[in-house]
Order: C-alpha cells, then sequence, then structure tokens
C-alpha cells in the first residue's frame, strides 16, 4: 500500500516529481524510511531520484515512463478492491453520508494545515 501511496502522489505531483524531505511529509514517513523505498521502487525502474533543478542540494523522487503505466494497472485493482470491501457494502444512501462526513473532515484538515 505504500508503494501505491508513493506512486500516486508523484503520480498528480507537477511533471511527476517531489522534493524527497515534501513526499516523506505526505506520506509520513522518516526520511531514511522513504529513501530506502524510492531505493526499492528505482531497482524495479518506476520511480528514479533526480537533482532538483531549482535548488541543487536538494534531491526529488521522480515517476519513470514505466512507473506510470505500473500505477495505472494498480490503480484499476486499487478501484476494484475499494469498490468490493467498502463501496458494495453500504447503501447509496449511506454512502452519501459517508461522503458528507469527509468532506467535512477534509474541509478541516484544509483549514488546520493553512493555518
Amino acid at each position: 500500500m505504500s508503494e501505491y501511496n508513493m506512486l500516486l502522489l508523484l503520480s498528480e505531483a507537477p511533471e511527476g516529481r517531489m522534493r524527497m524531505g515534501q513526499l516523506a511529509d505526505a506520506i509520513v514517513f522518516s526520511p531514511s524510511r522513504l529513501t530506502y523505498q524510492v531505493k526499492v521502487l528505482s531497482e524495479r525502474g518506476l520511480v528514479k531520484r533526480v537533482k532538483c533543478p531549482e535548488d541543487g542540494r536538494a534531491w526529488e523522487a521522480e515517476l519513470t515512463t514505466e512507473g506510470r503505466t505500473m500505477f495505472r494497472r494498480a490503480s484499476v485493482i486499487h478501484a476494484k478492491g475499494v469498490k468490493n470491501l467498502f463501496t458494495n457494502a453500504v447503501t447509496d444512501e449511506q454512502l452519501t453520508m459517508i461522503h458528507r462526513i469527509f468532506a467535512q473532515v477534509a474541509q478541516n484538515l484544509d483549514q488546520v494545515h493553512d493555518d
């Protein structure tokens, strides 16, 4: 799941790249854990580590073409799993209620993050 989350974050990032520190914060990994995870994904050809063009001291993780392809395939499987485990387990009315609740939680998190 952590690999999927990392690929998701990179796929949503501009140009498929994020600074290592930002990615570690977003995925709630220690910098050393993230470095290890990026190394593992790099060995599989899904991610590469590149120098940050704006700051030569910083490193970024960048999604490769193969990584994008793998993420698309994994997304289909992930969506089916979510549907089977969650969406199919509740009524449409309950799903609407869940959506409202999490939208409110997300709004509160955005406010906390902005403060």
